[in-house]
């Protein structure tokens, strides 16, 4: 491998598109989407998917690729940029990993178990239940996994407890025996972890520019679509609220507020995972400290 694959990653609104680009002008890159929502077609402003004019001509991959309907994980990601690493490495550019899903990079690095799927009359007697009693469970049936699951996430704490009453081992077992798609010496990595302060006051005022740039819009045609409920797309941050304000559930400026409040509180748990699990990875706070990660590539 005569290129490094290069992956930034960090909290939502920290400036990894911009970098990104950056990178990719610097290194003959492409783009390759790391993030769990900007998969999905649709809502490209609520997702906050970079633009034609913002992507430069640069290509991108795996942005706004997915329909509403279809289902996605970590493993669809990574049957997905498999090929697509090899096929940018073959054509002599060097693959940028950007996004804020630190599973996808977790599994890039250190690969992802064949877990058997759960049967679907178990999947659907963990949605009903509350995210209290998922969190009881998955501590006493798997702790390792559980401890990983930060603040109150139903969706992974429903797959740590289905995994492990619905196959023969937990996702901990399933996940001890994992080989990396590419090897960690082969990629070049960093972490944006801006002030929070600074980030906190960049996401209020990315959701405002959100409404204006069509959000409402993108969220009304959501609603529409009638998703079923175990469908991920529709719990999105910011999404869910606006689709909540339409459903005349909410006040629209609740709606924002919460918005906000949750996409602040999202930023925090991925700063937070980050700092856990990404320890080795060049942790990039000041201006001074991308311009000399960007310097050294």
């Amino acid at each position: 491998m005569s290129r490094p694959v290069i992956s930034i990653a960090g909290p939502t609104a920290s400036g990894k598109t911009r970098l990104a680009l950056r990178v990719a002008k610097a290194v003959d890159g492409e783009i390759i989407n790391a993030d769990a929502l900007q998969v999905y077609a649709g809502i490209p402003v609520l997702s906050a998917q970079p633009t034609e004019e913002e992507r430069g001509g640069i290509p991108h991959h795996l942005f706004g690729t997915v329909q509403p309907d279809a289902p996605w994980s970590v493993g669809h990601w990574l049957r997905a940029v498999d090929p697509l690493i090899i096929d940018v490495l073959a054509r002599g550019r060097t693959p940028i990993l950007v996004g804020g899903t630190g599973l996808y990079f977790k599994a890039l690095l250190q690969g992802l178990a064949d877990i058997p799927p759960v049967p679907d009359d178990l999947a659907d007697a963990l949605d009903a239940l509350p995210v209290e009693d998922l969190r009881e469970q998955a501590d006493a049936l798997d702790p390792v996994a559980s401890a990983r699951v930060l603040g109150d996430d139903p969706q992974r704490l429903a797959r740590i407890v289905g995994v492990a009453l619905g196959t023969a081992k937990t996702l901990t077992e399933w996940r001890s025996d994992t080989r990396p798609v590419v090897p960690p010496r082969f990629v070049t990595r960093a972490v944006l972890m801006p002030d929070r302060a600074e980030l906190y006051a960049r996401i209020n005022m990315r959701f405002d520019a959100m409404l204006d740039a069509g959000a409402m819009e993108e969220a009304r045609a959501v609603a529409a679509l009638d998703l079923p409920e175990r469908a991920p797309m529709p719990k999105a941050i910011g999404l869910s609220h606006l689709v909540s304000h339409l459903r005349g559930e909410l006040p629209l400026e609740e709606a924002l507020r919460t918005a906000k409040r949750d996409s602040r509180r999202l930023a925090k748990r991925q700063m937070t995972w980050f700092r856990n699990q990404c320890g080795d990875w060049p942790m990039l706070v000041e201006p001074t400290d991308i311009d000399k990660w960007v310097g050294a590539l």
